[in-house]
């Protein structure tokens, strides 16, 4: 399922026109990376948490090559599941 499929899955779930959902959805989208761009825990309860986690600086050794290759710091976008959601 795409963005697309979304679309049109909640215009005709709630008979609102596209348009409309899809601006609200590019808002959401913007909303959430400016949050965790700052830092901030967007947290949607009974649906999950988006989150930020800093990968730290570190060695690791290239198994093709055999040599030692350094990461740098990266901050990560994660999220986390509410555990009201059943599968």
């Amino acid at each position: 399922m795409n963005k697309k499929d979304i679309i049109e899955i909640i215009s005709k779930r709630t008979h609102i026109s596209t348009n409309q959902i899809s601006t609200i959805i590019s808002s959401f989208k913007d909303l959430l990376i400016d949050a965790l761009k700052k830092g901030e825990i967007l947290n949607i309860k009974g649906f999950g948490k988006f989150y930020t986690k800093e990968i730290n600086e570190k060695y690791y050794v290239n198994p093709l090559t055999k040599t030692k290759m350094f990461s740098d710091y990266k901050i990560k976008p994660k999220f986390k599941f509410s555990s009201k959601i059943q599968f």
